[in-house]
């Protein structure tokens, strides 16, 4: 019987040649599972480990899969969903960084746990996505995915920026801070938690927007329906400003630059094994709602 992912292709983290061991245990357990497996072009020549397996590049226009596997952290995964959005291929993420939120599958239990999702024993989670677009003089001169966030912020300056919020054309406030982040649902438990913005349920159809270190006190994490464009323009900066997505891609902005988001219509198709629970998650992995002395379920 053909397995339920006959082409799967494997990605590493990048510039890590540390990738090899964990990549060929993962090949040697695919063949083994009936699958065609490929390396990811850009991640290969870091890699010391001789997998000898052919390159695919996850950029091509059609990449013909039906699986890749990051094995990584949550940036790998995240880099690997966004490259992959709009094309519909599932991303399975294992976990050979430190925090694996996201990246929920402990390489140590992958050969107990890949062969029950090629049983079918999986559960798919999709994830929104956000469109980001930097507008300059009436042009477009950035546009870009975020899976997390979008945050516009004061750079590398020392002063905070100012910047007016408008869902639509309909003005909600202009605020004075270090900067605003722009969280999807998934963004919640990264960045924008930090910064003490609230945790979503993945599925809720929102944008969360927190503010870092606001110059007014009363100033508070919103949650907004993601069906709004919001509209972020820049109105003061001493220093030069910047748009960064998901803490990837940094952009350089202007005094009269606008920033414009909204949800993509793309979005991250996950696979998790069928015991996956993002509320156990946050128990275990951010210790969530854990009383002090409190033994960990």
């Amino acid at each position: 019987m053909a397995p339920i992912f006959p082409r799967v292709l494997l990605i590493g983290k990048y510039r890590d040649s540390g990738s090899g061991p964990g990549l060929a245990r993962l090949a040697t357990l695919l063949h083994s599972l009936g699958a065609e497996v490929f390396l990811e072009s850009q991640c290969a020549p870091a890699l010391q480990h001789d997998l000898r397996l052919p390159l695919l590049n996850l950029d091509d226009p059609d990449p013909d899969l039906d699986l890749v596997i990051s094995l990584g952290g949550d940036g790998t995964l995240l880099s690997s969903a966004r490259r992959l959005a709009g094309s519909g291929v599932a991303v399975l993420g294992v976990n050979q960084g430190r925090l694996g939120f996201l990246a929920d599958i402990p390489l140590d239990t992958i050969d107990e746990t890949l062969p029950a999702i090629f049983r079918g024993a999986y559960r798919e989670d999709r994830r929104s996505m956000l469109v980001a677009e930097l507008w300059r003089d009436e042009l477009r001169v950035v546009s870009g995915l975020a899976l997390n966030e979008v945050f516009v912020h004061k750079g590398c300056g020392e002063s905070m920026v100012e910047l007016r919020v408008q869902l639509g054309d309909r003005p909600l406030y202009t605020e004075r801070a270090d900067g605003l982040i722009i969280a999807t649902p998934t963004g919640s438990t990264a960045y924008a938690l930090s910064a003490g913005g609230p945790i979503l349920s993945p599925g809720l159809p929102t944008l969360l927007l927190v503010p870092i270190c606001p110059h007014t006190l009363s100033a508070r994490p919103i949650a907004i329906d993601d069906r709004l464009e919001l509209r972020l323009s820049l109105l003061a900066a001493r220093h030069p400003a910047a748009l960064s997505l998901d803490s990837h891609h940094s952009y350089p902005m202007q005094a009269g630059d606008e920033v414009r988001v909204r949800r993509s219509p793309c979005e991250a198709r996950f696979i998790h094994p069928l015991d996956h629970d993002f509320y156990g998650i946050l128990r275990r992995k951010l210790h969530w709602g854990e009383l002090p002395g409190e033994e960990r379920c």
